[in-house]
C-alpha cells in the first residue's frame, strides 16, 4: 500500500462512513474496510477499475466526479477522499465544492510533479 494511503487511513477514525472518489483498484477502500471497520463506497470513472473493486467485494459506482457527486445527499459521509486526481478535472473548484457538500470532512491529496 502506498505511504500516502497509510497517512489517509491514520486521519480517519474507526467505524465511519467514507466515500473514496477516484478509488482506482480499491486498495485504500479494502484497507479501510478490513482494518478500521469503515463503511466505504467508491466512485470510479474506469470500468476496468470498477470491476477490480467489485471482484474484491467492494461497493463502487462507475461515474465521473465532476457530474456524479451531485447524486449524493448533503453530509451523507463522514469523510470524502480524493487522492491524486484533482489535477485531472476540468473544473476542480466544482469538485471541491461537491466534496465538501457530500462529506463532513474532505481529505484531498495532490501529486508532487516537482
Amino acid at each position: 500500500m502506498k505511504n500516502e494511503f497509510q497517512v489517509i487511513a491514520d486521519l480517519i477514525e474507526k467505524d465511519k462512513k467514507v466515500l473514496d472518489v477516484g478509488c482506482a483498484d480499491g486498495t485504500l477502500m479494502k484497507f479501510l474496510k478490513d482494518n478500521k471497520n469503515i463503511n466505504i463506497r467508491g466512485l470510479e470513472i474506469s470500468k476496468e477499475k470498477v470491476q477490480e473493486c467489485i471482484a474484491k467485494g467492494l461497493t463502487v459506482i462507475e461515474g465521473n466526479a465532476e457530474k456524479d457527486l451531485k447524486q449524493f445527499p448533503d453530509k451523507s459521509f463522514d469523510y470524502v477522499v480524493l487522492s491524486q486526481t484533482l489535477q485531472a478535472f476540468l473544473n476542480p473548484e466544482l469538485v471541491l465544492d461537491e466534496l465538501l457538500r457530500v462529506g463532513k470532512k474532505a481529505i484531498v491529496t495532490i501529486p508532487n510533479f516537482g
